[in-house]
């Protein structure tokens, strides 16, 4: 596995291939995550969870996401913090039931436009995402990635993304969330999910030092958040990085590049 090595292949703005090399992570989150690779090579990746979608019209989105759920839209103009963190609760309360529904496709992109207009798609100008969506099935797993987070994030390498039903604490404390421990224990997910999926970073990123007042904030909530979670720490380097997947043999600047498809001996 050490010397276990695969191609990208991404389609510039002229649509002309370009194929880069990445080498595996010898770890193992990193034999993980390719074995689960391997089996979904040669299905075409979901557009929406790689985020080739539009996601910027909120209020057509969830008005599709209404008639899907059959439950009444409300009427808005602007979506403000407190409308979003809503918006999460629908999303919540009916991705169980949903999920196991066909052309189900409207549930998740729902889920990710409420995140890109909480964060005005920052995320999406750091990395560039790649999955499967519901074509991973039976892949998932349940595992403590948080063991396995590096202490930065390196340009061109490729990561694992935290990918639970829930926000981190940092979210959470900036999005207004409800101040409970019960609503924290229910919200806050550290990092236990293992998908195949992975994204790619845009640029080196150094986990940044948290502001004074969410970590006065935190302190009332950890300890028993950590219990709760079964896990020994959050920091930083859980908040803001990731654990590292595969190393690339490349120097190309991939921003404006769109992934095509994954190529494995």
């Amino acid at each position: 596995m050490r010397n276990k090595f695969f191609k990208l292949i991404f389609n510039d703005k002229d649509n002309k291939e370009i194929s880069l090399d990445y080498q595996v992570h010898n770890s193992a989150i990193a034999k993980k995550w390719f074995k689960k690779i391997k089996h979904l090579k040669n299905i075409p990746i979901d557009i929406i969870e790689s985020r080739q979608d539009e996601y910027s019209d909120l209020k057509t989105i969830y008005k599709q996401f209404c008639i899907f759920a059959d439950i009444k839209s409300i009427d808005f103009e602007i979506a403000d913090q407190e409308l979003l963190n809503y918006f999460h609760e629908l999303y919540e309360e009916f991705h169980q039931t949903l999920s196991l529904k066909k052309n189900n496709l409207i549930l998740y992109k729902f889920h990710n436009s409420i995140h890109y207009n909480s964060n005005n798609s920052d995320n999406d100008k750091e990395h560039m995402h790649v999955g499967w969506g519901i074509k991973e099935g039976p892949l998932t797993e349940v595992f403590k990635c948080n063991d396995y987070y590096e202490k930065e994030i390196k340009k061109n390498n490729i990561y694992l993304p935290w990918a639970e039903l829930g926000k981190k604490p940092l979210g959470y404390w900036e999005n207004k969330e409800p101040n409970t421990q019960t609503r924290v224990n229910e919200l806050c997910k550290p990092h236990t999910t293992l998908r195949a999926k992975f994204f790619i970073s845009h640029k080196d990123i150094i986990p940044k030092t948290f502001d004074v007042e969410f970590i006065k904030w935190f302190d009332q909530f950890k300890k028993n958040w950590l219990a709760h979670c079964d896990i020994e720490k959050w920091d930083e380097i859980d908040e803001y990085s990731a654990p590292l997947l595969a190393i690339a043999q490349h120097t190309e600047d991939i921003t404006n590049l769109k992934f095509l498809k994954i190529i494995i001996d």
